[in-house]
Formats: structure tokens, sequence, C-alpha cells
């Protein structure tokens, strides 16, 4: 608190040019000085007086506040009608924060010495400081009569008290008579913009910025704050007429393309917000979350109306050449792409992402749905090591890159990340069947076929009717020549859930072929060849039992479509060149 008025008393002495010598308060010398009153006072008190004054003003410049206050008090006993005595008392008692014994004393002051400014001045401030506006008033009158030269400082007092007062409309005549003598300016016409809008006044707060424009045409930001007032009192016709009027100007005004932007956005005319959108992209202009934002509310458009699909790219690539650190506008690009089934550029941007500091784990998992799709193996696999540091109890990171360890022929690696994502999968069915299929799959690789059925087994009795399972368990079984009723069975439920499935409909043919049932294995295997004729393995097989019906010569023609369908295996080669079934 004592700063705060410290500081104030150093206002009134920087802002009425006076000093803390009593000189300055007097306009007097040393020898000038009028330090007694009373024809009766001694010779000596004379001189006790003087010297505990000087005192008093030297331990005020030391900052001893007390000490220099008992003396100046000791000064007013010895003469107790000395206004300089009761002004240097008033500046002490402000110093110690006692407002009311320092207004006590200015006041004393002043009824002594009324033609003294810097008493006056002093007066002023302390009624300010005590809130006693009335008093503040009076005080700025007094000094206008008295020090006319400085007329304009008083008004502009006079102006900001009437307007604490609550006197809105007659701080504004105080203004205009300022102006009268000043000029337009742009302190005064803000000022009064502001005091006309808490009046409700639009059309005089309106006034007071054309005033400013027409003073000054080559200040176009006046524009833009008639702009800003019209568009914070819904005038928005108006808003929208000057911001154009500024672009008439100075097309490049970030400002009004940015409100232009926003104005049609919030009309829901959103592509003719992007002619503006586009200038502020291209500059730079928005901060990082609005344009996050903004390209997110786009995004949201686009995946409902196709229009908007375009521009939406166009605003993603610019921030994208202005920021290509920044990772999220990299994910939005990747859900962009995403939406649009361009899985190739989606897994590209999401990958960038993730490369700069994105560890979000649904990130990470939809990179790696996406890397299986697109068969980035290598990939899927490196990246899927990082994201299991990230996330270590994620089960899905565990199984795509065990997913990509095996199409890679690492089988051993597969079965290692597809035991330890199990331990993982908690109360998810349908997940750890999986985990147990692909095991399945990748003991069969490895050449374990007692925990490839084991596996296969268990994901069955989590979710029976998995045809995936049902086909690849069916199609091993049969391969092996090994519990062909069951793997029949097995087939057979795949063909009736999918009836179009040429995979399906070639197995259960198979299997079919296998138990010597060749009449409807071919049956089966004409089905399957008419669903994918181009698949070496399906027109092979069809070639193998049309040969075992004594249909040779068909045989051939399918063996030989097998090797031109890229099959290229030694039995085939042996078929195809011999015309005989080997087995």
């Amino acid at each position: 608190m004592k700063l705060k008025v410290n500081i104030l008393l150093f206002f009134v002495i920087i802002c009425f040019g006076a000093c803390s010598s009593i000189k300055t308060v007097s306009q007097k010398s040393d020898t000038q000085l009028n330090t007694y009153t009373d024809g009766d006072i001694s010779y000596k008190n004379q001189f006790r007086f003087k010297s505990m004054f000087f005192e008093s003003q030297r331990l005020e410049a030391l900052e001893e506040f007390d000490k220099a206050a008992a003396l100046m008090e000791q000064c007013l006993s010895i003469d107790p009608l000395n206004a300089d005595a009761h002004y240097e008392m008033a500046t002490l008692y402000v110093s110690i924060e006692r407002i009311e014994d320092a207004l006590f004393h200015a006041k004393k002051s002043y009824e002594l010495d009324p033609n003294n400014i810097w008493v006056s001045r002093l007066l002023s401030q302390l009624y300010q400081i005590s809130g006693n506006i009335d008093g503040e008033l009076s005080a700025y009158k007094n000094l206008i009569e008295k020090d006319p030269s400085n007329i304009v400082e008083y008004l502009f007092l006079i102006a900001t008290a009437h307007s604490k007062k609550g006197s809105y409309k007659r701080a504004i005549q105080v203004y205009n008579e300022i102006e009268s003598k000043i000029g337009v300016s742009e302190e005064l016409s803000v000022t009064k913009e502001y005091l006309y809008i808490t009046l409700g006044d639009v059309d005089l707060a309106a006034a007071e910025i054309m005033k400013l424009i027409a003073a000054f045409p080559n200040e176009i930001r006046f524009l833009g704050m008639l702009a800003e007032l019209y568009q914070a009192n819904n005038l928005t016709e108006k808003s929208i007429a000057v911001y154009n009027d500024i672009l008439e100007i100075d097309p490049k005004n970030s400002a009004a393309n940015v409100a232009l932007a926003e104005h049609y956005r919030a009309n829901n005319n959103h592509l003719k917000a992007l002619d503006y959108l586009t200038f502020c992209f291209d500059n730079d202009v928005f901060d990082l979350q609005t344009v996050f934002q903004i390209l997110t509310s786009y995004f949201q458009m686009a995946i409902e109306e196709q229009k908007y699909l375009d521009p939406l790219l166009s605003l993603l690539n610019k921030t994208l050449i202005n920021h290509p650190n920044e990772a999220p506008f990299h994910v939005l690009s990747g859900d962009v792409y995403f939406q649009l089934n361009d899985s190739k550029k989606a897994f590209e941007a999401y990958e960038k992402a993730l490369s700069i500091g994105i560890t979000d784990f649904l990130i990470w998992n939809r990179y790696l749905i996406l890397g299986i799709e697109l068969q980035e193996y290598d990939r899927v696999y490196n990246n899927g090591m990082r994201a299991i540091q990230l996330h270590p109890i994620q089960p899905t990171l565990y199984l795509f890159s065990g997913f990509a360890a095996s199409y890679n022929k690492e089988h051993e690696k597969a079965i290692t990340l597809f035991n330890k994502g199990l331990n993982y999968v908690v109360n998810n069915r349908p997940l750890k069947a999986e985990f147990y299929n692909y095991l399945g799959d990748s003991y069969h690789f490895f050449g374990n076929d007692k925990k490839s059925d084991e596996c296969y087994e268990k994901s069955l009795d989590l979710i029976p009717d998995n045809v995936v399972v049902l086909n690849n368990y069916s199609y091993y079984l049969c391969l092996r020549e090994k519990d062909l009723e069951k793997a029949e069975r097995m087939s057979k439920q795949c063909v009736e859930q999918s009836p179009n499935q040429s995979t399906y409909q070639d197995t259960y043919g198979w299997v079919l072929y296998k138990l010597k049932r060749f009449d409807e294995a071919r049956e089966w295997l004409k089905k399957a060849v008419e669903g994918d004729g181009k698949s070496p393995v399906i027109t092979e097989h069809y070639g193998d039992v049309l040969y075992q019906l004594n249909l040779k010569k068909e045989a051939l023609q399918y063996w030989k479509k097998a090797k031109n369908n890229g099959g290229d295996s030694e039995l085939l080669n042996k078929k195809v060149s011999e015309g005989v079934l080997y087995e």
C-alpha cells in the first residue's frame, strides 16, 4: 500500500512539475522563504523553525518520513499559520499513508495561500485519491482560473472525473471543448466512442470514428475500428460494407480477410468463406489452434458434402507447407485420406505424424491396419515394435506386428508376439479368437501341427462360426489327410455361411476330393473356378478332379491354365508336361 501511495505522490509531482523542495511550493529562494508569519515569534524560534524545516526536507529526501513529519509538526507548533509548512506536512502524510491528515493540511495550506498553484494541484490529487470527485472538480476549476495556460490538461482531468462519477454526457461535453482547442485526435475520439457506447448510442460512437477517418484518410486502421464497432453491435451489413471498403484499399489486409471469413462461416456460406480463408492460410495469419479448428470444421463438412473436399485439401496442404513439423496436421491429413478410402496417402500421413511425435494409440492402431491392407509388412513390423514400446499392454499392436512377421515368414517371431499379446486380452472373446487363429496359422507354417490344431480349437471354442478359422483348419487337416470327416463338417459350414466365396468352395471341394467323393468335389470346384478362374491353386484342383473322373483332356487344359495363372510347383509342371496326375 505504501508503494501505491508513493507512486501517486510521484505522479502528482511529475504531472504538475513540482519538486519536493519548499522553494518550488512558495516559488521563492531560500532568502525569500516566508517561514514565520507571527510578529510575536522570537528570533530564536524563527531560527529553530528554519533549521527544523530544512532538516525535515533533508530527512524526506532520505525517505525517513516519520522523522521528517515529526520535525514539521514542531515547525507548525511554532508557526501554525505557515502555508508552506502545511503543504510539506501534507506531502509527508501522503508518504506515510495518512491521507485524511494529508488532506487536512493541504486544505489548510490552500486557505492560507489560495493563489499557490502547487497547493491547488496537490489538493486536487488528494481529492482524487480519497474519492472526493466533487472536491476534485472544484480544485480543477480553481486551477483553470489560476493557471489558464494549462487549461487543456485540467479539462482532461475534469472529463476523467465526470466519467468516474458516471456523468458521461458532461464528460463528452468537456472532451468536445478540448477538441475545439486542439483539434481531432485519436485519443479524444476513441474515448468519446467508448462513452457513447456506454450510453447506448452506437450512431454517435460511429460518428466519432468517422471523424477520425475523415481527419486521417490514410489510416486504414480507423476503418477497421469502425467495422469492429458495427460488428460488436450486430450491425452486420454495415460491418461487412466497411470491411469490403478496406479490401478495396488494401486487398491483403489480414483483419478484413479474417473478419469476412468468419462472417461467411457464421452464416453457413462456407464456400464464400473459403475465398478469404485462402488468403489467411497463404499468409499464415491464424495461430495454429485456430487453423486446426477451421480445418477440423471443414473436415466434418467434407464428410457430409463432397463440395468442401477440394477446398479442405487445399487449405490443409498450405498448412503442411507452412508447418511441416506440426504432427496434428499430418494426423488430420491422414484422417481426411482415410475417409476418402485413399489408404496409401492416409498411411503415409499417419507415418509422418508418428515420426515427429504423435504417440496416440489409436493413430498407431489405424496406421498398422492400413499397413497390413497395403501389404507394407516390413514397415508394419518395424513400426509395430515401436508402438509396443510406447503402449506395451495394447494387444492389437502385438496382433498386427505378429501378422506382419508371419507374412514375412518369420513365424517364430510371430508366435512370440501372438503369445505375448494374448496376455493383455481382457473380456474380449472375438479378439482372443483372432489371436488363436493367427497362432494356428503360424504354428502350421512353423511345422508344429499339434499346437496349430490346439489353437484352432481354442479359437472355435470362443467363436464357433468363424468361417476363416473353420476354412483354414479344415484345409490344413485336408493337406495332412487327417480327420477328414471333421474337416468336411467344418468346410461345409463355411460354404453354408458364405455360399459365394470361391476360397471356401475350393476348400470344401478339395476335402471331398480327399474323401474320394469326386462327383461332389467336381461340383464345388467348378463353382470355385467360376468364382475365381485366375487362382492357380483352384484351377489345378479342378484339373485334378477332372482327371479322377477320367476327363483327362479337360484336366490338362486346367493344369495348363493353372501354370499360366502363376502356378509353378514341381508336381504341376510334371502334370502339364506328361498329362498325368501326380499327387
